[in-house]
């Protein structure tokens, strides 16, 4: 009769192991599906900083070539200033000396 307990508890701790093993295993899984559900999130957000950056490039890149055309109107409005400022100063010294 002692091995019969002996035999059915062996039995039971063989099952009791399965049932951990298939636990394990079932984890596992559970744990490579979350990870894999994580990496193409990961990876959808990659993707939307990626085209965020080119559109901020491109936002990047008109911004550049409107101040460089800002920079030629202000350098072109700073030459017509200095013309206008050296005729006025002109003109008047010219009045001046026909006073």
């Amino acid at each position: 009769m002692v091995s019969k307990k002996q035999h059915l508890a062996a039995a039971q701790a063989k099952g009791c192991q399965i049932i951990a093993e298939k636990h394990a295993v079932l984890a596992s899984e559970t744990a490579n599906e979350d990870l894999w559900n994580e990496l193409q999130t990961a990876n959808s957000r990659i993707q939307e900083l990626e085209l965020e950056l080119a559109q901020k490039i491109a936002e990047c890149t008109n911004l550049q070539s409107e101040l460089e055309k800002a920079n030629e109107k202000l350098a072109k409005y700073q030459a017509d200033s200095n013309f206008w400022k050296s005729k006025h100063e002109g003109t008047y010294y010219e009045l001046r000396l026909q006073r």
